[in-house]
Formats: structure tokens, sequence, C-alpha cells
């Protein structure tokens, strides 16, 4: 059986409440020295640094994305499949990510995405981890020693956005959580102009499209979405969310307009409730943090 909703268009573009704000970074003290947990410099509670975004006045319309939302957080941690662009543009990457989602605004992210150039070549992605605007990156055990330079060690971050202006692997893990964050969706659904909704098989899927400027100006993910509006303002970004019956999100393809044509992302969620907290950490981790597999 299936069924259609069609949402009125909205008589302006909404902007949501969400953000990803910036937070606290638990360095914890490895086996042969620090033994106590330390701080970030200037970190506390997770919600440090730049700030939450203020709720604007469409904050107290009802939201589209709620109870997706609502899903995501009660489930508290989830692993994706991310893949940005085609191969063959400079800007693809492709790999797995693991989020912690805090509350509403706040988001750790460990990544393990990078340039896939394909079989046959070698792919040693660094993990690396975000908490709020922050980054510790651990390189690929291949990819370890002073022959690679600063980033050959571990090494942390205090302002990863700005960091990753000159950092393809930084750029690749931001982009990464940005796609797959709970703020994302919510910048989809309740920006479009145009929604629809269909059931079948216990799913639904939303298929929507939402104006490159309200995603640009959205205090979440507009990083992600700013220089694609710099090109083309009044495009639209066309996408797809699929649900389960218990509005947690199985995949989500956006269609973003650029210079060139357009850009394809596409991410694939898995691995609900599994794994535990993601932590900065001086030092290889113990364990990877970007999978729950042990």
């Amino acid at each position: 059986m299936r069924d259609q909703e069609i949402f009125p268009k909205p008589a302006g573009p909404r902007r949501h409440a969400l953000a990803v704000a910036v937070a606290i970074g638990l360095l914890v003290g490895s086996a042969g020295g620090l033994g106590a947990h330390l701080l970030w410099p200037g970190d506390a509670d997770d919600s440090a640094g730049g700030g939450r975004a203020q709720p604007s006045a469409a904050a107290s319309a009802p939201s589209r994305a709620e109870a997706v939302r609502a899903a995501m957080l009660a489930q508290r941690r989830v692993g994706v499949d991310v893949l940005a662009r085609e191969g063959g543009d400079p800007d693809f990457f492709t790999g797995q990510a693991r989020l912690d989602l805090r509350d509403g605004s706040t988001v750790r992210a460990a990544t393990h995405v990078l340039y896939d150039m394909g079989e046959g070549h070698p792919w040693y992605p660094p993990e690396i981890v975000l908490i709020g605007d922050r980054a510790a990156i651990t390189p690929h055990k291949e990819m370890t020693g002073p022959e690679y330079g600063p980033q050959g060690a571990y090494r942390t971050e205090p302002d990863a956005t700005a960091a990753a202006r000159d950092d393809v692997a930084l750029r690749n893990a931001l982009e990464a959580r940005w796609l797959a964050e709970p703020a994302h969706l919510a910048a989809l659904l309740d920006g479009a102009t145009e929604l629809t909704t269909r059931r079948a098989r216990g799913l639904r899927t939303f298929t929507g499209s939402t104006p490159l400027r309200t995603l640009a100006a959205d205090p979440a993910v507009g990083p992600l979405y700013r220089p694609y509006a710099a090109e083309r303002r009044d495009g639209v970004v066309r996408f797809t969310l699929v649900v389960t019956a218990r509005d947690l999100p199985e995949s989500l393809k956006t269609e973003v307009p650029s210079a060139s044509g357009a850009d394809d992302f596409r991410v694939e969620y898995r691995d609900w409730a599994k794994g535990g907290e993601i932590t900065a950490r001086p030092g290889p981790a113990p364990a990877p943090q970007w999978t729950a597999l042990p």
C-alpha cells in the first residue's frame, strides 16, 4: 500500500535552530604517560568555542524533521558510509564515519574518509575525530613517521574549519559530518520549498528541493553549501531521504548544483546505537573509533 503527502510551499524559506556547538575535547592519557584526562584549552562542557546558534523566529513553527531528529538522538550513535561527488572529481571522497549524537546541537564524529584512487592503489585514510570545531588526527600506521612531516604523527587542530582550507583530509572529514548529522536533515526538510512523501513496504521516502541560499545561511551546515551558493545562488538542492518505520534514516541522496553541473552525495546509515562514545586521545587509539566493530 502506498500513500502520498504533498506539503504546501511555505511563505518564505525557513531556518532552523539546530547547530553543532563547538565542544569539549577530552584527551585521554596514554598508557605510558598521561594518567588524567586533559581538556583542550578553553573547553569544559561540550558547549565552548563558537557557541550555539540562537533560535530563529521560525523555530516556533512545527518542524517537519522533528520525528526523524528525535529518533536519531534516542539511538545516540550511528555509523555511516559516505560517497561524495563522482570518481575523477578532484573533490571526490569515500569512506566511513561514526557519529556520537550528544544532543540536538552537538555531534561528535570519528571519520575514515579519503580520495580513493581505485583498485590496485593503496588507501590509507587517517582517523579524524571532530569534537565541535576541534580535530584530533591519527595517521594510518602506513603513513606514520618523520618522512611524512607533520601529517605523519598524531596532531590536533583547534580550528578545524580554518585548517581544512589547506588540508584535504580534514575538509573531507568535516563534509562527512555535515552530510550525515541530524542538523543537515532538518535543514533540508524544514527549508524545503517542495516536498512530497511516499510510504511503501514499511519505509517513508521524502523527495524535495531546498534553496541553496537557505542551506548556505544555516548555522550548522552552511559551510558545506556556501561555496556552491557563491556560484549558483538561485539554485536548489534536490534530495531523497528514506526513513524506516521507526523514523530512523536509511539513506540520503542530495544533488547540489555547481558551476560545472551538479555534485552528487550519498549517505547510508547503519549500526544504530552501537559503539562507545567518541573521544580525542593523544597517540593512536587502542581501537579505531570510526567503526563500531571491535
